[in-house]
This record gives structure tokens, C-alpha cells and sequence, in this order.
């Protein structure tokens, strides 16, 4: 039923006492079987205050405005002006026009209308600058000298290592070598056996190159290779 606002007043007391009884009624149920937390607030026309909550307004509200703030933190920070934020960009824009020039004078540019004083000082900055630079370089290069002595040291080991080896295998053999020894045409060659060299351990501080074993031929004279004086006039 519409309520029309020139209707008689005590028919609209009326159907207003019954309409908010019924809402209280039901906001009560609710409450009470669903376990719900429900605050009503209602003013008549005439201003008077009806309120219905559970457990307590206080409570209700208080959790409203935090579940408000949590979904909009937007609105509990104060606005920002206009002209505080021009001024920052101002500044910033100062700092770096500021940065790019000292930038260039440490480049050796836009020097001329600085004194003295200020060349000195950037004189230092780069003196500064270049010795933090060596120090890291020397650091970097030692680094790499000491890695590559290692390996060195690595490489010297295999190498003795693998000297022992091959002295070891060819123990096994025979001690001595065979040398051809030739006599010229008489045919009279002969193989006799010499000791090699190579059968010797390795010594760990001589040289890492291996011993050579040399085959070589000898020719002993003859006797008819000799003539006398009376023969050759």
C-alpha cells in the first residue's frame, strides 16, 4: 500500500509503528537463528531515533568503518596539492641538471667557468677514481696469475706422475738396449748391448723432457782400407 503524505496523521503513525515492528521483528530472527551481527538505525519523520542491534550498535559500526577503510584506503589519506608536487619536480629537475654538469666537467667539458679551486677538486675526484680502478685491476690480475700457477702446478704433477708410470711399465722389459754396430762393407756388423739412459728414474727437479735413446753406427778401419807408400807411387 502507497502511503500518500496527505493522508490523516494517525493513519500514517499507524502504518509506520507497524512497518518498523515488522522490520525489527525480522532483523531479531535473523539475528538470533542465522548468528548474524545487525544494527538498525530509524528516524521518523518527526525525528524520533529507533535502533535495533546485535550484540551491541558500538560494535557493529566500529566494524563497518574498518571493513570501510580496508576496501577504500584511498579516502583516509589527506589529498595532495598541486603545487606541493610542482615544487618537487622543480627540485628534482634541479638535482638532475645539477648531476649531468658535474658529469661533464668530470669529462673534461664545460670547464671554463670554473676556478681554480674547483679544478683542483675534480682533479682529485679522478685521481681518486683511477686509483680505486688499478687497485681493481691489480686484484683481478692476480687472481688470474695465481689460477693459471696453479694449473701450472697441476700440469708439472701429471707430467711427473706420468714419468713414473712409463718408468715403472717398462721395468718389466729387458735392462738393456740393442745398438747396431757396423763395420763398413766386411760384413762383420755386429749388435751389442748398452745400457740405456732411459732406464733411470725420473729426478723431480730436473727437466720435464724425456730421455732420448740415440741409435747410432760405428765403423771400426780395416785393414785394407791402410796402403803403403810403395803402392801409391
Amino acid at each position: 500500500m502507497e502511503l500518500n503524505w496527505h493522508s490523516s496523521s494517525s493513519e500514517y503513525i499507524a502504518t509506520f509503528a507497524k512497518k518498523r515492528n515488522s522490520l525489527m521483528k525480522k532483523a531479531k530472527d535473523l539475528s538470533q537463528i542465522c548468528d548474524a551481527e545487525i544494527g538498525i538505525i530509524i528516524f521518523s519523520c518527526t525525528g524520533q531515533l529507533y535502533e535495533y542491534s546485535s550484540p551491541s550498535m558500538d560494535s557493529v559500526i566500529e566494524r563497518y568503518n574498518n571493513l570501510k577503510r580496508k576496501a577504500q584506503p584511498e579516502l583516509d589519506q589527506p589529498p595532495v596539492d598541486a603545487k606541493v608536487l610542482e615544487e618537487e619536480i622543480a627540485n628534482l629537475n634541479r638535482q638532475l641538471q645539477g648531476l649531468q654538469e658535474y658529469h661533464r666537467q668530470l669529462m673534461g667539458e664545460d670547464l671554463s667557468g670554473l676556478s681554480v679551486k674547483n679544478i683542483q677538486n675534480l682533479e682529485n675526484q679522478l685521481e681518486m677514481s683511477l686509483s680505486t680502478i688499478r687497485l681493481q685491476k691489480e686484484h683481478i690480475m692476480t687472481d688470474q696469475i695465481n689460477e693459471l700457477h696453479h694449473k701450472r702446478n697441476l700440469i708439472h704433477q701429471e707430467n711427473i706422475e706420468l714419468q713414473e708410470k712409463i718408468f715403472r711399465e717398462g721395468s718389466s722389459s729387458s735392462e738393456a738396449n740393442q745398438y747396431h754396430v757396423s763395420y763398413g762393407n766386411t760384413g762383420n756388423d755386429v749388435d751389442i748391448s748398452i745400457p740405456s739412459p732411459s732406464r733411470r728414474p725420473p729426478c723431480r727437479n730436473r727437466s720435464l723432457t724425456p730421455p732420448v735413446t740415440i741409435e747410432f753406427a760405428l765403423r771400426l778401419p780395416q785393414l785394407g782400407d791402410f796402403t803403403t807408400l810403395d803402392e801409391d807411387g
